[in-house]
């Protein structure tokens, strides 16, 4: 029997989840999910993917709004009452919606556990932002989609083949499932769970947010898991894929145990299946240019990465050759796409998803805004 084996929400995006016996289901997520956010005073959202650090941080849910913990020492209360009574423009991923701003007190507080300007947003008790292919669907502060399925079996998969020691909870999702075959939910279209009735409407495209350790709050090495993910959910675009987004055509409740059956089924996506051979590529050194600084890099790890380490400063987002913030120009040497979307026009590359080939690289910061 396949059955709800875990049940999460995340108060605040980017902050460490909290496990549930139960939940009610609402057309825009599960009830107090990702109904906070923080960002930066002009409005753009700040995630774990750029600050791990977000993940030292924990909440818990009250009548009045929630307490942010940073230790047993630090905390802060956080009333839904003290939130500013205007609703401010906020945009997530292209989104543009409205918010509402915290007080001074509670952006203090993150700010210097952060050591930067920031402010905690509440979408209020009603969402003006939609999920984009659903007009209908109303989302809080999630990326794109108010439900993330995540099968147990899938997850075991991969850590059979992964070097680095995973969490679940890495992957963000809100209803854990067991008793499936891996990967049996890419075959799933509509599903109910209890008395709710679910749409799975696509695989989710995975970012560098699952590369960050739940337990150092650092990232793991090599790129992991994404590395491995490459291998075998991989598909023709260059997003690797891992869970299943869903919509809710009603409301109610679902509870641990809950059984969960197979209402629609439909054809599985399809992925490039390259998974590496054994022998191992000698690690090499290369010069790396940018601008006017030279350093010595290697070929194992992602350009950005290596950029980051030598103390030059690169955006991102995603670190997932999705987003393309990472832009850079190739101007001499060559280059190992790790996606088929690494490599741009006009010479432009993503530097997290491409590694250096080449004895010398030559790059130049890029201007363009993707």
């Amino acid at each position: 029997m396949v059955f709800v084996k875990q049940l999460y929400i995340h108060p605040v995006k980017s902050m460490q989840g909290i496990a549930l016996d139960e939940s009610e289901v609402q057309a825009c997520g599960l009830r107090y999910d990702r109904i906070f956010m923080v960002t930066e005073p002009d409005s753009t959202f700040i995630t774990a993917r750029e600050m791990p650090q977000l993940l030292q941080l924990k909440t818990a849910i009250h009548d009045q709004g929630i307490t942010i913990y940073f230790s047993d020492q630090q905390s802060i209360l956080v009333n839904y009452a003290d939130f500013s009574l205007n609703n401010e423009p906020t945009v997530v991923w292209g989104n543009q919606f409205t918010a509402y701003i915290a007080s001074i007190n509670v952006n203090r507080f993150l700010s210097e556990f952060l050591h930067r300007d920031v402010q905690l947003r509440w979408i209020g008790t009603q969402s003006d932002r939609v999920v984009k292919r659903y007009p209908n669907t109303p989302l809080a502060f999630a990326d794109a989609y108010p439900y993330l399925l995540i099968n147990t079996a899938s997850f075991q998969y991969l850590q059979q083949q992964c070097p680095e020691r995973l969490t679940i909870e890495q992957f963000r999702g809100n209803i854990i499932i067991d008793g499936a075959l891996p990967f049996a939910e890419d075959g799933w279209k509509t599903i109910k769970i209890g008395d709710i009735i679910f749409d799975v409407v696509k695989a989710c495209s995975r970012c560098g947010m699952t590369r960050v350790n739940l337990n150092t709050h650092q990232y793991l090495p090599d790129n992991e898991p994404l590395k491995t993910l490459r291998y075998f959910r991989q598909d023709e675009q260059g997003e690797i894929d891992f869970g299943m987004n869903m919509i809710a055509r009603n409301t109610g409740h679902i509870n641990i145990n809950d059984k969960i059956e197979v209402l629609v089924r439909q054809t599985s996506k399809r992925y490039i299946k390259s998974f590496p051979k054994e022998t191992l590529i000698a690690t090499k050194p290369c010069q790396i240019t940018v601008e006017s600084t030279t350093f010595t890099g290697n070929n194992k790890l992602s350009i950005l990465e290596q950029l980051e380490q030598n103390g030059i400063p690169m955006p991102y987002s995603c670190r997932a050759g999705v987003c393309g913030r990472c832009q850079v120009v190739l101007e001499e040497g060559e280059v190992t796409p790790m996606t088929q979307s690494s490599i741009r026009r006009n010479n432009r590359i993503l530097a997290c998803s491409c590694i250096p080939k080449s004895a010398n690289l030559t790059l130049k910061l890029s201007r363009h805004k993707s």
